[in-house]
């Protein structure tokens, strides 16, 4: 499998870096028309410090967000009126340029790499039974430290809309896979497992460009703000049910800093970056 021989026997790039955020995206910045000078560009690309599989995200109009009527039938299938799903009104077409984004969340053997290349602190589940496979989305970190890992793999973290259209593509479906919901197809509170599961498991959950996960198992810091200032999170995790999981679902952690153990990300590289 291409996805796992990249990641487990691949060696990062560049010297160890001990600097500020800012200094290292300086030093291991890298651009798209560098592998790839003219377009069309290619629909998968691999990231030359992480060594991470990247999709195409084309550029053009979504929509973002959902309709008064859609909020109505959210309410309906969650049994409750739960004004977080508020916040995905109105509809708006939104155009975004073209980008590339990484295929799976950022696993715990990226991360790994990272740590032991920059010194960064450990996540506070490292080392838990259960939650440190190779293969599973790395969680228990905050913002800034994901904003340094993408720094330091000369990426960044995606904008709410950056990661919406990747995730459920033009034509507006409720889940990356269409808008009938289907347990199988995620890792979420319908399937029961209760804990992360690796990023390559649910090949019938892809996004319309074929990105994993990006409903279920970790929810994915995003930049950008919710309400009242906060941070914004994407995609549910394993213990949401199916209007948690959705493609236009907004929420944030309460401990930004450090995050929880059904937090994770993705990181997104823009082809304007030169």
């Amino acid at each position: 499998m291409i996805f796992l021989a990249l990641f487990l026997n691949s060696d990062i790039i560049g010297p160890k870096y001990f600097l500020g955020e800012s200094q290292v995206a300086k030093e291991n910045f890298w651009s798209v028309k560098d592998l790839a000078s003219l377009p069309p560009y290619p629909s998968k690309i691999v990231s030359p410090l992480d060594s991470v599989e990247m999709v195409l995200i084309p550029r053009g109009e979504f929509t973002m967000g959902i309709t008064e009527n859609e909020l109505k039938q959210v309410f309906i299938l969650d049994g409750s009126q739960n004004p977080v799903f508020m916040t995905e009104v109105p509809t708006r077409k939104v155009t975004v340029e073209a980008y590339y984004i990484d295929m799976h969340p950022v696993t715990n053997y990226q991360y790994e790499k990272f740590i032991k290349e920059t010194g960064h602190r450990t996540p506070m589940v490292w080392g838990r039974e259960g939650w440190n496979e190779p293969l599973q989305p790395v969680v228990g970190l905050g913002w800034d430290d994901a904003r340094a890992y993408a720094a330091w793999s000369g990426k960044s973290l995606p904008t709410e809309s950056q990661w919406e259209k990747a995730a459920r593509g033009t034509d507006g479906r409720w889940w990356p896979w269409g808008n009938d919901f289907y347990p199988g197809y995620c890792n979420c509170s319908e399937l029961g497992i209760n804990r992360v599961t690796d990023v390559t498991r649910f090949h019938q959950g892809l996004s319309p460009y074929g990105c994993y996960d990006m409903s279920g198992n970790v929810w994915e810091m995003c930049e950008g703000v919710w309400i009242e200032g906060h941070l914004p999170m994407r995609g549910g995790c394993f213990l949401g049910s199916a209007t948690f999981v959705r493609t236009t679902v907004r929420w944030s952690a309460e401990d930004e800093a450090n995050g929880a153990h059904w937090l994770g990300f993705r990181c997104v590289k823009n082809i304007s970056e030169r």
